[in-house]
């Protein structure tokens, strides 16, 4: 007990979580007679089996080994789970054909998927005349989604009656369909079929001139000693619900599943037609782009071209009909695009102006600040030029001694702000040079 439960806690983490009371399902149901399906409970790939006891366990490869047993063959597998994690492609035999459909739980599947199922089904049967595989179809527990689809195939394509259809899975598969509504919907089919098959019977009697003639019935028919359709699903439980219905010496042998309600098959086989015309249209298209990919690039360049175009041609023609039924409109939207052109107009030229200004304004700057500059150098050389003239302007026959450094140090100013003017006493001609200028600045 201590060993099982710590396999419970494992199985609930990771992704290899056994999925929830998968275990209190029997792994393969028995094949439907009369037709070629047999449901079964998703098998799990060997990751898996270190969360299950040995006798739990149940893979692809013993889902093949038990159909072998059987002397019986799986032609097609059909996945309607929607993940992928259970199993792959890689863990079946090459031989076998493999189809997923990804089917969202507890909800009845869409008018796609049903279609899908349905060409599935009639391509592999057609493809199949001369042998007898067998159709596999599961989904998590092979019991609610895999017994919709597999009745409503039967109901729709075979013409069977709903409650019978119901039955006739129930025993098979060895567990009753679970969700109510699943059930609900398949027993309206009945219902609308026979709707329908009045309307056609109408029109076509109506142009013929007779009087309507009565559909046809089902030869199907109830059986008394047969248990109820659903068995409603017990969250609490932890026990294997097992439910075993009468043995395959009971069940007929050929059942009349041929007789289509008139119109529906007609119905069926154009959507069915519809269907494969699409998905041949996508392989090609798919083959295409493979071989030519620069043929695929230009053909989406030359639709997102169309697209554009259209779009402009559609918005000109809008345009186009607002102004034709609303000519007041038109002339109110040209003032106002006249009015925004002209306030445009002369923020441009506002703005050109203020930059203009701007320019000037920065221009006298500059020249002040130059024109500043230059006469505090000006001042600077000539205080520098004054505080040397006492003894620089002696005359020439007067021979005096150079002054001492103390006293040209104090006769330089203390702080120059240009370090490009001289420091310490003149050479000679530069002496010479600077008392002919201030001669010629004394006699002018």
């Amino acid at each position: 007990m201590r060993w099982r439960s710590a396999v419970a806690i494992m199985a609930g983490r990771g992704a290899c979580r056994v999925p929830e009371r998968w275990t209190d399902y029997i792994p393969l149901g028995r094949r439907m007679p009369g037709t070629r399906f047999i449901a079964f409970k998703v098998p799990l790939k060997e990751s898996f089996d270190r969360n299950l006891l040995p006798e739990e366990r149940f893979s692809p490869r013993d889902l093949i080994r038990k159909v072998e047993e059987r002397k019986e063959e799986l032609g097609l597998i059909i996945d309607l789970t929607y993940t992928t994690r259970y199993y792959g492609r890689e863990e079946l035999p090459p031989t076998l054909c493999y189809s997923k459909i990804l089917t969202m739980g507890h909800e009845i599947p869409n008018r796609r998927t049903i279609l899908r199922f349905k060409y599935l089904v009639k391509k592999f049967l057609s493809a199949n005349k001369d042998n007898d595989k067998l159709i596999g179809v599961h989904c998590t527990h092979g019991l609610n989604r895999t017994g919709y689809l597999v009745c409503r195939y039967l109901i729709d394509v075979e013409g069977m009656e709903p409650n019978a259809a119901i039955e006739l899975f129930n025993n098979c598969r060895g567990h009753p369909i679970e969700r109510t509504n699943y059930i609900q919907d398949l027993q309206k089919r009945a219902l609308k079929n026979s709707c329908e098959v009045k309307n056609l019977g109408s029109d076509l009697f109506r142009k013929k001139g007779s009087a309507p003639a009565k559909p046809q019935k089902q030869i199907v028919k109830h059986h008394p000693s047969q248990p109820p359709l659903a068995v409603p699903r017990s969250p609490g439980s932890d026990k294997k619900k097992q439910w075993l219905g009468p043995t395959m010496q009971e069940q007929p042998q050929e059942l009349g599943y041929r007789h289509r309600a008139l119109g529906q098959g007609q119905l069926e086989q154009k959507q069915l037609k519809k269907l494969e015309q699409r998905q041949q249209k996508h392989v090609e298209q798919r083959q295409l782009e493979q071989n030519h990919p620069e043929q695929r690039q230009q053909k989406k360049l030359e639709q997102r071209q169309q697209k554009h175009v259209e779009q402009r041609q559609q918005k000109h023609v809008e345009q186009r009909q607002l102004e034709q039924n609303h000519p007041e409109q038109r002339q109110k939207k040209k003032l106002e695009q006249r009015k925004q052109k002209k306030q445009n107009n002369l923020e441009q030229r506002q703005q050109k102006w203020n930059h203009l200004e701007q320019k000037q304004q920065n221009d006298l700057e500059q020249r002040q600040q130059k024109k500043w500059n230059q006469l505090e150098q000006n001042q600077l050389e000539q205080n520098y030029l004054e505080q040397r003239q006492p003894w620089s302007l002696a005359p020439r026959n007067c021979w005096l001694s150079p002054p001492s450094k103390k006293k040209h140090k104090e006769l330089i100013p203390p702080q120059s702000p240009q370090p490009c003017l001289p420091q310490g006493p003149a050479p000679a001609r530069k002496r010479r040079h600077r008392k002919h200028k201030l001669r010629q600045q004394e006699m002018s």
